[in-house]
């Protein structure tokens, strides 16, 4: 039975379970969906709310544990992906040790996802995020009798890490926040970062090999920047680095950022905004979690600037991790290679039935929530068992 409540900016609908069949399971076996549904966190109750987002309709589930609310609630900040409110089953062990620990956890699908609709500005893509998670703050709180409007924290990860801070200068609201694979620069130098990695893992010549290892030591002091001039001399290795590639990578539209830039740090100039201003200004909970084998930002910058910007601010309560052997995902892995990394997406989606990863993308999307195979990934125990050992000890 479905129950339909009509208010001010958004919709409820509000599910009872429906008793399972042993005909059920055995056909949810059949289907090889077993495996995938299994990881589900199973929530005392799932609401699917609908709100506005200015030109944007997003359409999401909060999902609450046993016991009674209000409860504290974790919103989920998508990275730089078409991804629906589960991103096909990855955020869901996530969601599973915030619900253990005593947290409702609220996510929707991005617009032009799942049941959401509407297409982002990339050249705009951090304001709108934003505002769209400035506005989901505003469902919370109209949600007294289940959620706690003075305990709304944020978790995010990669793109969300732009996002996060943006929503962040704009609201008194967000109580505690959890950034995973956060970067500590403009989106242009962690463009830049990305594409010279990867041709890095691509091959360098033999005869290159020293001056390979000379530029990668030199990076890890250089890395380390706090002034504009230590920054041109990081951007200034990253270019080295680039040079030494086979080919060459495109490095057009991702320069440095002007001085005039760099004082002015304006949002609105999205690829030279750097994040870790506002933080500066900071001072509720964070937790901030890199793995140490990302190259999709620099992890070591990163989690360095997040600390130093923290501190700045005197924030007293804060935690800044860099986990060893981990890479963007937070799976375990060797290699510091992007190629290697999507190995383990494609693993996953074999082992539950579906084919490459390009392919099954079209049929999770038309279905949010529907089709989970990403459940099944391997995070690291040392991530998730960090995310609820931090998070019972807020909630106290």
């Amino acid at each position: 039975m479905k129950r339909k409540v009509n208010m001010k900016n958004y919709t409820i609908h509000a599910f009872k379970r429906s008793e399972i069949t042993l005909a059920t399971i055995l056909l949810a076996l059949a289907l090889l969906l077993l495996p995938s549904c299994a990881r589900q966190p199973q929530p005392a109750r799932v609401e699917e709310i609908t709100f506005q987002s200015g030109e944007f309709t997003l359409v999401g589930d909060l999902r609450t544990p046993t016991g009674k609310g209000p409860f504290p609630v974790v919103l989920f900040v998508h990275g730089d992906a078409p991804a629906d409110r589960t991103l096909f089953g990855w955020y869901l062990p996530i969601m599973e040790r915030m619900l253990r620990a005593g947290y409702a956890v609220f996510s929707w699908d991005n617009p032009g996802v799942g049941e959401s609709t509407g297409t982002t500005n990339r050249a705009q893509i951090i304001k709108q995020q934003a505002q769209i998670l400035l506005d989901a703050i505003e469902v919370m709180k109209a949600h007294p009798s289940e959620i706690d409007p003075g305990r709304i924290g944020l978790w995010g990860v990669s793109m969300a890490s732009y996002v996060m801070p943006l929503a962040l200068s704009q609201s008194q609201d967000i109580a505690f926040m959890i950034c995973v694979s956060c970067a500590g620069i403009s989106g242009d130098g962690q463009m830049a970062f990305l594409i010279i990695s990867q041709t890095i893992c691509d091959g360098v010549p033999v005869e290159k090999g020293a001056e390979l290892s000379r530029l990668l030591a030199e990076l890890d002091t250089a890395r380390k920047f706090e002034t504009y001039d230590e920054y041109l001399h990081y951007r200034e290795v990253l270019d080295a680095l680039a040079g030494i590639g086979s080919p060459t990578p495109d490095l057009t539209g991702l320069g440095t950022v002007t001085e005039l830039g760099w004082r002015l740090n304006d949002p609105e100039v999205q690829d030279w905004w750097n994040p870790v201003r506002v933080i500066e200004q900071t001072k509720i909970p964070i937790l901030v979690i890199n793995g140490d084998k990302d190259t999709i930002l620099d992890p070591v910058q990163g989690a360095y600037a997040w600390k130093a910007a923290l501190e700045k601010a005197g924030n007293s309560k804060f935690r800044v991790e860099l986990l060893p052997g981990l890479n963007h995902y937070m799976a375990a892995t060797e290699s510091t290679c992007l190629k290697d990394h999507m190995k383990t997406f494609k693993q996953v989606l074999q082992d539950q039935g579906y084919g490459s990863v390009d392919d099954p993308f079209a049929l999770l999307s038309k279905k949010p929530g529907k089709h989970t195979p990403l459940s099944a990934f391997p995070y690291a125990p040392v991530y998730l068992d960090l995310l609820e050992e931090w998070l019972r000890e807020l909630h106290g």
